[in-house]
């Protein structure tokens, strides 16, 4: 018996339709697709993945069926006759087969999105009668869409499940083609969005900028016509993770959970994210969570689990789950299982999946303008974003090493006094790093660095670095070190009531901390720099702060086009902010 404080799940069977007629099955096929979406925006109710229900071909075949672990189900049936349709629909609970609802509908195809909403608000009703309480929804709305421009859409979403650069491109004409019709509707927008981010998520380097600020910026638009558009919020976070905008990405990824947790390819989409931030333990759960959605699951699940569980040190887990995934997994994936293997101390396995990584680097990704030992270990580390400690880096070093040293002395991680100098001559650097010397123009950015090779490991006032004086007086801080206290307090507290009440299923209470939780991490990336300082509102400091960031970040970026492994170890190894450091990633002797 279903008790008061336990999630309900459903499934949307597909649609038994008599008619032949490739518009119609196209139809109904996205319909159906469209109910599982706005039932899933519910708080209270999940939802099965389509990838499990489309194996249900008999309602009749209970063993099927009970696999789905669905309490209810949602069964239609559609006739078609010229422009006319006839629709029944039926919710039917699994415990004894008993009917709970069931209505026909008697429509034209120009009304079918109109019925499409009346369908859910009347199951959403029945289904609060039947477990007495109310299934909140913070995303759910009707909307008006003509059927030419849903239409356009729903081929769009099709042909970028086929999941190709060809398919991505061909499905941007569907959406452009939907806005043609409707120039504000905003799930075109997000379609375009998720054109852009397959591209991006496919990994296709030479398209890299383009993808990613494409995918940005349809997000950003969908978000303005739609703010509860829970796809382009998951987008918009992923991309802030790489624009290095962390309290922002945070925010929009706990927006778009806030406004469905129920749709496990979105699941899966988050929670690649919040691996990145460092929420590893959160997207483990995330990841089971969508594996209970969709039980007859792919085996590319698996990949996902196998990262996260690398994220949390369980190597075992990890390995063992990556041994069932699908081979065709994304680019870089070999090397987040070598990185588990390694940590295992089992070196065999991880070169093996060390030469799968480059074999599948080379095929998609190595551009030839370098060596593909350096661009497949700069790449590694560009497309995943971490904030804090990832195991590739450890992973990275090895690999070095392994490059650099003699067998006999594989594990030293000390490179060669002689091969690393940083040296001034007139207006040019000359700058000698493992080996390979360059000579670069002088600039502001390469005194700034070299004052902070000068000093490992130590913290420089970035007034130091300006050779600035200032009046304290004059700063005002945007947050004081009180309030800033008292808020990471709370967040604190916050996380722990939300995990209680998630354990106890208090549906409600969830969503009002977590609209808290969400106000206070949208005021503090206002208000806190990357580093979490508080910034000092037109002041001196603020702007030596920028100044020295930006030339130190301007010159690295000049090393990288002459020496891309040197800019590598100074990206990993300086933290620019009020207070600038190099503490590097490996021990690294420097003649200055």
């Amino acid at each position: 018996m279903l008790t008061k404080n336990k999630n309900i799940t459903i499934a949307v069977l597909p649609f038994q339709i008599t008619s032949e007629e490739d518009r119609i099955q196209q139809l109904f096929s996205g319909f159906s697709e469209d109910l599982i979406t706005h039932f899933s925006k519910f708080i209270g109710l999940s939802v099965i993945s389509s990838y499990s229900t489309l194996r249900i071909k008999d309602i009749s075949n209970q063993q099927e069926v009970d696999q789905l672990g669905a309490d209810y189900l949602v069964y239609g049936t559609v006739r078609h006759r010229y422009d006319n349709i006839r629709m029944s629909v039926q919710l039917i609970k699994t415990e004894d087969q008993s009917l709970v609802f069931g209505n026909r509908y008697d429509e034209t195809i120009d009304s079918l999105l109109e019925t499409q909403d009346d369908i859910v608000q009347q199951i959403v009703t029945v289904l609060e009668e039947k477990i007495n309480y109310n299934l909140l929804s913070h995303s759910y709305k009707k909307s008006s869409v003509e059927l030419a421009a849903y239409e356009n859409y729903l081929i769009g979403m099709n042909t970028l499940q086929k999941g190709s650069k060809d398919n991505d491109i061909k499905a941007r004409e569907y959406f452009n083609a939907a806005l043609e019709i409707d120039p504000n509707y905003s799930l075109a927008f997000t379609g375009l969005s998720l054109s852009y981010f397959n591209f991006w998520s496919c990994l296709l380097w030479e398209r890299w900028d383009e993808s990613m600020q494409g995918a940005h910026d349809y997000a950003l638009k969908a978000i303005e016509l739609d703010s509860n558009d829970y796809t382009a919020l998951g987008v918009l976070g992923r991309t802030y993770v790489y624009f290095g905008e962390f309290e922002k990405a945070e925010h929009y990824l706990r927006k778009s959970l806030r406004m469905n947790s129920n749709d496990c390819s979105h699941l899966l989409r988050v929670a690649f994210s919040l691996m990145f931030l460092g929420y590893n333990d959160e997207a483990v759960k995330l990841y089971h969570k969508a594996i209970e959605l969709n039980p007859f699951h792919s085996n590319h699940y698996y990949a996902h689990g196998s990262n996260y569980y690398l994220g949390i040190g369980d190597f075992e887990t990890s390995v063992a789950l990556a041994k069932k995934a699908s081979k065709k997994s994304w680019t870089d994936f070999p090397a987040f299982v070598a990185a588990a293997y390694l940590q295992l101390k089992d070196y065999d396995k991880m070169w093996l999946y060390w030469d799968e990584y480059m074999k599948l680097f080379e095929k998609a990704v190595y551009s030839g303008k370098k060596t593909i030992e350096e661009e497949s270990l700069e790449w590694l580390m560009v497309v995943n974003p971490f904030k804090n400690f990832t195991y590739l880096t450890p992973l990275i070093e090895y690999i070095k090493t392994e490059k650099q040293v003699s067998q006999t002395d594989k594990i030293n991680k000390t490179t060669n006094t002689k091969d690393n100098g940083f040296y001034r001559k007139g207006d040019v650097w000359e700058v000698n790093y493992q080996g390979e010397l360059v000579t670069l123009k002088d600039t502001k950015g390469f005194h700034d660095i070299y004052k902070l090779l000068s000093n490992p490991e130590k913290e420089l006032h970035c007034l130091d670095l300006m050779k600035s004086a200032v009046d304290e007086s004059s700063n005002t801080s945007a947050i004081d070190n009180k309030a800033k206290a008292e808020y990471q307090r709370r967040i604190k507290e916050l996380q722990i009531e939300i995990e209680e009440a998630e354990s106890f299923g208090q549906t409600e209470n969830i969503a009002k901390l977590r609209e808290e939780y969400d106000g206070i991490l949208e005021h503090l990336s206002k208000s806190l720099g990357l580093s979490g300082k508080s910034r000092k509102v037109g002041s001196t400091i603020e702007k030596a702060r920028s100044a020295v960031t930006w030339r130190i970040r301007s010159s690295i970026k000049k090393i990288n086009k002459a020496h891309p492994q040197l800019a590598t170890h100074l990206s990993n190894s300086i933290k620019t902010g009020t207070y600038c450091s190099y503490k590097p990633e490996i021990k690294v002797d420097w003649m200055l």
